[in-house]
């Protein structure tokens, strides 16, 4: 087993095998010597297997589970972990955590139990095939253990996956109110209130159980196998509170992974998230070969959009996992492979530039403590996870920040309170709608801008201990749900192309704040001529046209320290997602608040990201430019006449296009070099080098 074998592996493979065993042809025909073909057809460097699934039967000779009977008791798991091995594949061990259906079948008091006193099987439709086992049962927990025990002392792998590490609901199981009354007094509160000190201690608690059962897992496989890489599924970081996942689980992990199936927005959002909260490089960004997601199992995505998929995150330093599914007879599609291989030739050509420090002049804040929406107030708490679909406006904020700097070239990166030692490497931090910010937060902002530093905070941002740094006595939300933001004589400039007459619409409520010490406003509140949620008065019959001025502030600039505050009453960055005209206010209120030039700036269309590295030691710049047109497939139209400036900290000596190592003209400018870019078809990597 080699210790730091992820360091150098970009591609990867996972083959799902959550299959039931109740039709005797389920697996019957899983051939491990077929298996490991494909993986060498699809130039995979490391791949994960399956010790169990979702359905919780083992895929090996267990003896403290079930295995599954379609096996006829050959140790799958050894086989493939033996032929793998023997072709320089790494392996990882697959094992699925709280999703377990024989478990919950066979223990009917490990389950996770809802408000309601329902279990998860209970549930109607396709949510009802999940058996789900709660963390905090002691019977479970002790399962775990020794199933983890098992596979770490009679197998040799690389590392040690763990699936589903998060809460599927907000669970009243005798166990977890017994727990809580030990740990706080107190019976676990049953009505969501975001303003109530009783909720929120509950919801760290549920935050501080999953991560303490996370590190119960790893614990146990570093104890029987010390040198294991250690993995637990993160894509739910950046979804709702009810899952329950934080940053705490990074102290859990050795590498930061995750699966996702959303647009080219959120993989370049996660992968600069994953960037800054992996423990080490590379992170994992997973996806299903087969479209949208892992629901279809049939419809292979366009070999051009996985190209995109793939390169997107290895323009951010990151391994790739693609995911097919095991048909339920146990056979593959050798078509999938072929196609795979082709892809993953590609960029094996690039694997031996990769390294160094993102350049990020520009942070997007994520708060964990703000997955959450003040309109859940008052609601009870019988909620599952997966059915859940309230909107999340911190996060929505946070992605239509993304969005205006990456379609914009600003670079930037997104960060999370495991950065707040952190923040003056950064010109610029953006606080997008954060609906909750900590006293230890907030502090670390404040000297952050004190020292020099440059905030951009909006709405709901101003309900911490930031008001005070802006001088706000006091705030309430308009009752209008659609509003306008007028430009002032000062903000005239900054919000080009608006005006008092023609504001800028806000398809949502503004904060009212009263302010002792104003600084500059750049921009008032003007609300509609009518309340829009009243039907029976109006002025216009469809919209609702701009009519009544007022005196609020909309948005505030002031100096603080050597720093500087610009808060928005309305998250503006929210809209740049769908509005070109916010989008380029956002980005302007941005480049006002950065004092010096950025690491890098780009003559492109939006579809063309640019992610860059720097090399100190190697004095290299690594540019890597990522054409992503498209989210269904489509071949990319050739990008050409694209203009790079680097910033650079000495005399560039050459340009390089890689993986060729041929040269590219450059001229030197000052600090910045000017380089024209090849025809970009979909990804390009250059290299800079300076003395």
């Amino acid at each position: 087993m080699k210790d730091d074998w992820y360091k150098n592996s970009y591609r990867r493979n996972l083959i799902d095998m959550h299959i039931e065993d109740w039709n005797e042809e389920f697996l019957s025909k899983l051939d491990p010597e077929n298996y490991v073909k494909m993986l060498k057809l699809g130039n995979v460097k490391s791949t994960m297997v399956y010790a169990n699934s979702h359905v919780g039967y083992c895929y090996w000779p267990t003896k403290t589970g079930c295995m599954h009977r379609g096996l006829e008791g050959r140790d799958f798991l050894g086989e493939i972990i033996d032929l793998c091995h023997r072709e320089g594949i790494d392996v990882v061990v697959y094992y699925s955590l709280i999703y377990n259906n024989w478990a919950y079948e066979q223990h009917p008091e490990w389950r996770i139990v809802d408000l309601d006193g329902k279990t998860s099987r209970e549930k109607p439709g396709r949510a009802g095939r999940y058996g789900v086992c709660c963390p905090n049962s002691p019977g479970y927990r002790k399962f775990i253990l020794d199933q983890i025990q098992e596979l770490c002392e009679n197998y040799e792998f690389e590392g040690l996956f763990f699936d589903m590490t998060f809460w599927p609901a907000v669970c009243y199981c005798s166990n977890c109110k017994k727990r809580y009354k030990e740990e706080t007094g107190e019976d676990p509160p049953t009505v969501i209130n975001w303003d109530d000190p009783a909720w929120i201690r509950f919801q760290r608690k549920r935050e501080e159980w999953i991560a303490e059962f996370a590190s119960l897992a790893t614990s146990a496989a570093k104890k029987y196998k010390p040198g294991v890489a250690v993995q637990h599924n993160s894509a739910i970081v950046p979804r709702s509170w009810v899952f329950g996942v934080t940053d705490l689980l990074a102290d859990h992990y050795d590498q930061v992974s995750g699966d996702f199936y959303g647009g080219v927005l959120e993989q370049s959002f996660i992968c600069k998230l994953y960037y800054n909260l992996t423990p080490n490089m590379p992170f994992e960004y997973f996806t299903s070969i087969c479209y949208p997601n892992l629901g279809e199992h049939t419809t292979i995505k366009p070999k051009e959009l996985i190209e995109n998929r793939v390169f997107m995150t290895f323009a951010h330093g990151g391994a790739f996992y693609i995911i097919d599914a095991i048909d339920p007879i146990g056979t593959l599609d050798e078509r999938k492979y072929r196609m795979i291989g082709e892809i993953y030739k590609k960029i094996s050509k690039y694997e031996k530039y990769m390294g160094g420090e993102l350049c990020q002049d520009v942070a997007i804040y994520f708060s964990f403590n703000s997955k959450m929406n003040f309109v859940e107030n008052g609601r009870r708490a019988s909620i599952w996870a997966f059915e859940y679909n309230l909107r999340l406006p911190h996060l929505e904020a946070a992605l239509g920040a993304a969005e205006a700097l990456r379609t914009s070239h600003i670079p930037f990166g997104v960060i999370t309170r495991r950065n707040l030692g952190e923040l003056s490497r950064y010109q610029v931090i953006i606080l997008p709608n954060v609906l909750r910010l900590s006293d230890e937060e907030v502090e670390a902002i404040k000297d952050y801008v004190a020292n020099g530093g440059n905030v951009y905070a909006s709405k709901f941002t101003l309900k911490s201990k930031l008001s005070e740094v802006l001088g706000v006595s006091s705030i309430e939300e308009t009752s209008e749900k659609y509003t306008y933001i007028a430009p002032t004589s000062e903000g005239e400039v900054l919000l080009s192309g608006i005006t008092k007459e023609y504001p800028l619409s806000i398809p949502d409520s503004q904060i009212k704040a009263e302010f002792s010490s104003r600084g500059k406003v750049m921009a008032t509140i003007t609300l509609p001529y009518t309340n829009p949620d009243d039907p029976t008065k109006f002025a216009s019959i469809h919209s609702n046209p701009p009519g009544v001025p007022t005196d609020y502030p909309a948005i505030v600039s002031k100096d603080f320290g050597k720093g500087r505050i610009i808060w928005s009453s309305a998250s503006i960055e929210t809209y740049a997602t769908v509005f070109l005209k916010h989008r380029s206010i956002f980005t302007r209120i941005i480049k006002s608040l950065a004092k010096n030039p950025f690491s890098f700036e780009v003559d492109a269309p939006g579809c063309v990201e640019i992610i860059q590295f720097h090399k100190p030691d190697e004095k290299r710049y690594l540019i890597n430019l990522v054409n992503f047109q498209s989210e269904i497939g489509m071949p990319n139209i050739p990008v050409e006449n694209i203009t790079l400036r680097v910033k650079t900290e000495g005399k560039a000596l050459r340009v390089t296009l890689l993986p060729d190592e041929t040269s590219i003209p450059f001229e030197q400018e000052g600090e910045y070099v000017n380089i024209k870019v090849p025809t970009l078809q979909t990804f390009c990597m250059l290299a800079l080098d300076y003395e």
